[in-house]
């Protein structure tokens, strides 16, 4: 079967991919699903490496005879995480292609127009490797879902409870984010919690999404004495401040929240005031079900791996096979709204959604730091459970 991948001002890309033992599978009508994602352009650094390993996970299971005796077929659409490209997408791919589910992996920037086709349309949309917003949260629109382990509020709690927790002197906290609306939801309920907890906030940078040089705001930090900074935002603008941090000599400790390239940085940077907030295991932890992944991504030509991807394609196998054949765009949703995902070695714990919750009940989180003795990252806190409802009730 063909999975078709776009790009813009130019014609399709279409990849025939061998499917072996998928044969009689490729004699059926597939299940079509529509992706609008990040490809290219400056967020592609966060949400490429998810599209290459959903891509990936989706030829495997072809390969395997597809679900449910069809194969699955995958239309990408590249939307650079830029608003306009992302709402054609969206339409182009319910109106023209008839999928049955839309899936965004792209910016925050993206998600008005995309929800405004789903709702048009009565389309179920995967937010699978995107931030989960607001919307799936209790109670939850019943067209959207969510896989992806960070989320705003939610995260940004764990990050500044633990920094609390782990810290034997007052903290001055400074805080950095790309200045885009779901950053600053996530920063914002930093800077509430910490003054909840009694910290001090030294300063909050926000910076464009044109940012080149991150020295500016790096000596904001500084300067105003922060001993503790936490960054919630796409890679780059996470990365970028603590790296121009270490250039002006500051000795604080830093913590994101950990994306793909989290590994490489941990072993280029070789620095002990480096932590990471994840809701995804690390590929170098070296677990069974992670070395089976890498070899998935080897057999596929994946060089770049994102778990977010990997768990947002389980996320669409197991969704397509609870509905069965025929699926319709409403037999799907309420498939959907009664799911448990389970991930073993990616995740802590499954994914588990209700009518009124499509991000998930229980959310998971592991810390991790660099250890330079050991020449490898290491838990810094270990898998921790947060009930989402309840953490949300307080937050609000």
């Amino acid at each position: 079967m063909n999975q078709i991948l776009k790009y813009p001002g130019s014609l399709a890309v279409v990849v025939t991919l061998g499917f072996g033992t998928a044969a009689p599978a490729n004699a059926q009508e597939p299940y079509r699903v529509g992706m609008s994602a990040a490809i290219t352009g400056g967020p592609a650094t966060t949400y490429a490496p998810m599209v290459e390993i959903f891509r990936a996970y989706i030829s495997k299971v072809n390969d395997g005879g597809g679900v449910n005796g069809h194969p699955i077929q995958v239309i990408y659409e590249d939307d650079r995480g830029e608003p306009a490209r992302a709402g054609t997408n969206a339409k182009k791919l319910v109106e023209q292609d008839k999928v049955t589910l839309l899936i965004n992996t792209s910016t925050s920037a993206t998600f008005k127009p995309a929800i405004a086709t789903s709702k048009e349309s009565n389309t179920p949309l995967l937010f699978g490797g995107s931030v989960c917003p607001e919307e799936v949260f209790p109670p939850a629109d019943p067209l959207l879902f969510c896989t992806t382990s960070f989320a705003a509020l939610i995260d940004s709690d764990f990050a500044v409870r633990f920094i609390k927790e782990s810290s034997k002197e007052k903290v001055r906290l400074g805080l950095a984010l790309m200045d885009i609306p779901i950053a600053r939801v996530g920063i914002n309920a930093a800077e509430a919690v910490a003054k909840k907890l009694g910290m001090e906030i030294a300063d909050k940078v926000a910076m464009p999404p044109t940012v080149v040089d991150f020295t500016p705001f790096a000596s904001k930090l500084k300067d105003a004495g922060a001993n503790w900074v936490f960054a919630w935002s796409p890679w780059p603008w996470e990365i970028g401040p603590y790296e121009a941090l270490l250039k002006l000599g500051w000795q604080g400790n830093y913590i994101l929240y950990g994306f793909q390239p989290l590994e490489a940085a941990f072993a280029r940077l070789n620095k002990e005031n480096l932590y990471a907030l994840s809701g995804t295991a690390l590929l170098g932890e070296g677990l069974p079900e992670l070395k089976e992944i890498q070899a998935v991504a080897a057999k596929y030509g994946v060089s770049r791996i994102d778990l977010e991807g990997w768990v947002a394609a389980v996320a669409v196998h197991e969704a397509l096979k609870a509905c069965g054949w025929p699926c319709s765009r409403e037999k799907l949703q309420g498939a959907m709204s009664g799911l448990s995902i389970t991930v073993k070695g990616v995740k802590g714990g499954p994914i588990r959604w209700s009518r009124d919750n499509h991000f998930r009940t229980e959310q998971w989180y592991k810390i991790y730091r660099w250890d330079s003795a050991k020449g490898r990252p290491v838990a810094a806190l270990d898998w921790t459970k947060v009930d989402v409802a309840q953490k949300l009730k307080e937050l609000k």
